[in-house]
């Protein structure tokens, strides 16, 4: 069985008066490395990372890893799948010796030499600050790009999705950055902050080993540090949810209301299930699949996705039980062995199972905007984003809408019909997917639309019929 796609960012990794900067911190945090690889995850190979694209000025440029490349060690390390070389390349520090071992037209050779710094982020017609989000006695990196000559813009803050990955974007291509060119091109500012342990994070546990309370509670604290230390009121910010962000952003609206939240790719049904769902139907939807084996071969797994989410067993107990358990939990969890599954903590992904989703939704008192991709068969399809907006306008008619963008995958970018992807997967035929400027336009209009309305009103919600989520 192929390994499933989840709502982890689907998109290759990457391992990767004019506007004054408000305040932060005293930007001291050393700079990470640069590794500079791009890997997609239909083009891995068993027992490696295979190399999609190597950035310029990048670690892995200078070293001389090439496109098609497979890495199969980062030092001592085994590389398994790309998450495992996000995971080393993350801890990475700016000027220590790396060494890859790749596997390259039928043979293995190791390629060595110092670990390159991030670039940092520039934009045309804007700034970009640096700076320091403390949290739990370490410190996040956060970066804050705001349009020149436009003073009190209103800001994006984008919670990005599942991987343990950079918030930054080297590549030019990378979805995140294009998103951020073309808020900044109608005058819209751009927030990130990196996860725990991730880029320039410093004295935290690292985001492959934490629950999802400690994940949303770093989101927090940036939340907080965006509008008391840098000086970004709520109503000027828009909590943008890309995949497993689309969870967290109206958790956090419910606690303080921004004035707008968007989400794209992303579910409001309970996690269990849509993992399910995924291993029912996904392979099918991608590649043709017999959908009839795909059954078949899910439900051997049942047991296994009650063990783990119901009853919140580990990975190591479940596999204790019975060894076709344990085959179950590495086709449709990607377990590691050890004590990750998806290149997470088991205990993140067994807490998504019990988030209260629809209660976020109902006290996230502001104005929604569900963007769903009609390609994007991550998320699978548009009944998580048309429930939202439901959910909403049952709360605050007429705050919420949907909106779906024709052809687009769960990355933002251009991938045709789910016709013309199921064909290209058979065929092996090649394809560059590229970004689809009408997302960014979708949030652009909705931001003008809610910048030129009056705020949603801050009344308590009517909890009279509400779902406990």
């Amino acid at each position: 069985m192929t390994p499933i796609r989840t709502l982890l960012g689907a998109a290759a990794a990457f391992l990767c008066l004019a506007a004054t900067p408000a305040w932060s911190a005293p930007d001291d945090l050393p700079r990470r490395s640069f590794l500079g690889i791009a890997m997609a995850a239909e083009r891995q190979s068993p027992g490696g990372a295979t190399v999609t694209q190597v950035i310029p000025g990048g670690t892995a440029a200078t070293i001389g890893v090439s496109e098609g490349d497979v890495v199969v060690r980062a030092g001592d390390q085994p590389i398994a799948s790309s998450d495992d070389l996000v995971t080393y390349a993350s801890r990475l520090d700016e000027g220590v010796p790396v060494t890859l071992t790749v596997r390259r037209g039928g043979r293995e050779m190791r390629l060595s030499g110092p670990a390159a710094p991030r670039p940092r982020e520039s934009y045309d017609g804007a700034t970009v600050d640096y700076g320091v989000v403390p949290w739990r006695g370490g410190r996040l990196r956060d970066l804050l790009a705001l349009p020149e000559g436009r003073p009190s813009p209103p800001v994006v803050f984008l919670i990005q999705g599942f991987t343990c990955a950079s918030a930054e974007s080297p590549s030019p291509d990378h979805p995140y950055r294009r998103m951020g060119e073309a808020l900044l091109r109608a005058g819209i500012g751009y927030y990130r902050v990196e996860k725990p342990g991730i880029g320039d994070s410093r004295d935290t546990p690292h985001c492959s080993a934490i629950d999802y309370e400690t994940e949303l509670d770093a989101f927090r604290a940036a939340y907080r540090h965006l509008t008391e230390a840098r000086g970004v009121p709520a109503e000027r910010i828009f909590l943008f949810g890309h995949s497993l962000g689309g969870l967290q952003a109206p958790m956090l609206a419910a606690e303080q209301p921004p004035r707008g939240v968007a989400v794209y790719g992303t579910v409001v049904r309970n996690w269990a299930d849509y993992h399910w769902d995924i291993s029912v139907i996904q392979n099918f939807l991608t590649t043709g699949a017999d959908p009839v084996e795909v059954v078949r071969q899910a439900e051997t797994y049942r047991d296994v996705f009650r063990l783990f989410y119901r009853e919140r067993r580990t990975p190591a107990q479940i596999a204790a039980l019975d060894p076709a358990y344990a085959t179950g939990l590495r086709e449709s969890f990607n377990w590691d062995g050890g004590d990750n599954v998806f290149g997470r903590h088991f205990k993140y992904d067994q807490d998504l199972a019990h988030q209260p989703l629809v209660s976020a939704w109902r006290d996230a008192r502001t104005r929604v905007l569900s963007l769903y991709g009609e390609s994007d068969m991550v998320a699978l399809d548009d009944e998580d984003h048309r429930l939202i907006a439901d959910i909403v306008n049952h709360y605050r008619p007429g705050t919420a809408r949907y909106f779906g963008i024709p052809g687009t995958g769960h990355g933002f970018e251009l991938i045709g019909t789910r016709e013309e992807v199921r064909a290209r997967a058979r065929t092996g035929s090649p394809f560059q997917p590229a970004f689809n400027p009408e997302v960014a336009q979708a949030v652009i209009d909705w931001i003008g639309e809610a910048m030129a309305a009056a705020p949603v009103p801050q009344a308590a919600p009517d909890r009279s019929s509400a779902s406990s989520g």
